[in-house]
């Protein structure tokens, strides 16, 4: 499932964030004129331009994530520590271990995963066998839980949650009614510095 979106041009950035990590940088602008962004910490392009088509998608329709893949608006979505690893990005593995019914919880790392697309696909099947989702932010950036809970508000199930392996100093995160991802860009100052190609 692409973003259902014609695009006329993508660019990507590599920026250094204040923690002096490195991160990926995509905007892409859709025919209609609507630019959206994508990002990843875990360098791997693909997963910051597939954000960045849905949020164009999003922007472009003028609603968020939730309101393009059949989700529905919640207030919060809880956040928790969880120090279990994400399920490696092996789908025939994943699906041995739901029929084997090996887990109550799937804990998956969007990032890893590459796309919405495979998000959603994930969450269909765990529906479907009765399990609960949680999706890591595997470096607890805030952008990385912001786009967690816009992922989480298009799930189904009422226990869907994000994980951090490091002590959250909140309890939930509001769920953003902003058409796109709803990230707040400006948490990092230098991603108002790139210049993007036309």
């Amino acid at each position: 499932m692409t973003a259902p979106i014609a695009i006329a041009h993508t660019h990507v950035h590599s920026l250094r964030i204040a923690l002096g990590d490195e991160a990926l940088v995509a905007r892409v602008l859709a025919a209609d004129g609507a630019a959206g962004f994508g990002f990843t910490l875990n360098l791997d392009a693909g997963v910051a331009r597939d954000m960045a088509a849905w949020d164009a998608h999003g922007r472009s329709r003028g609603v968020p994530l939730f309101g393009l893949l059949g989700g529905r608006y919640r207030n919060q979505i809880n956040l928790a520590r969880d120090e279990c690893p994400a399920l490696p990005a092996d789908w025939t593995a994943l699906r041995k271990d739901i029929l084997g019914g090996r887990h109550e919880l799937l804990r998956i790392d969007p990032f890893a995963w590459g796309s919405v697309e495979m998000v959603q696909t994930i969450a269909a099947v765990a529906a479907a066998f009765d399990l609960g989702i949680a999706l890591l932010a595997p470096n607890a950036h805030p952008w990385e839980i912001q786009y967690c809970a816009a992922l989480a508000a298009t799930l189904k199930g009422e226990d869907n949650r994000i994980i951090v392996r490091c002590a959250p100093s909140f309890s939930s995160i509001p769920v953003s009614s902003q058409a796109g991802m709803g990230i707040d860009w400006s948490q990092e100052p230098s991603f108002s510095k790139l210049q993007w190609q036309s």
